[in-house]
């Protein structure tokens, strides 16, 4: 069974879109506001990511390009902030640990969600290419 053109590339997105949500909803079972955020934010993924994968569309794919690049900047944020969620932290802060790996689980998150958009933003780019096609005379 062939796919029609463009729905390969954008089915890897739509798979990068739903890893995404599924890591979001990774921290659900914590509790407290991260389970209230990693929920929404899988409901705000996993719709797209459908879309992307069943039929693809340049909504759906700018879709997952701006939240993808949103979350690269929250959690850039939240690595640059040291995970407190802003400002300056004051009194002993834990060397290493825990620290560390939040960190380098935010820094995986941003390269994912970099892949994402990247992968997105192709798709898209594919289909702006196709329309503008020249047919020859």
């Amino acid at each position: 069974m062939s796919t029609m053109p463009g729905r390969t590339s954008g089915r890897w997105a739509a798979a990068a879109a739903a890893v995404g949500g599924a890591a979001h909803l990774a921290v659900v079972p914590g509790g407290g506001w991260m389970a209230v955020l990693g929920s929404a934010m899988a409901a705000a993924c996993l719709p797209c990511a459908w879309h992307l994968w069943r039929r693809p569309s340049l909504r759906a794919a700018h879709a997952v390009v701006a939240m993808s690049l949103a979350m690269v900047l929250v959690h850039g944020a939240l690595v640059l902030s040291g995970g407190h969620g802003g400002g300056h932290a004051h009194g002993h802060q834990p060397a290493g640990g825990a620290a560390d790996a939040h960190a380098g689980a935010m820094l995986a998150i941003i390269a994912v969600e970099l892949g994402t958009a990247l992968l997105a933003a192709a798709w898209v780019r594919r289909q702006r290419a196709g329309r503008l096609a020249v047919v020859p005379r």
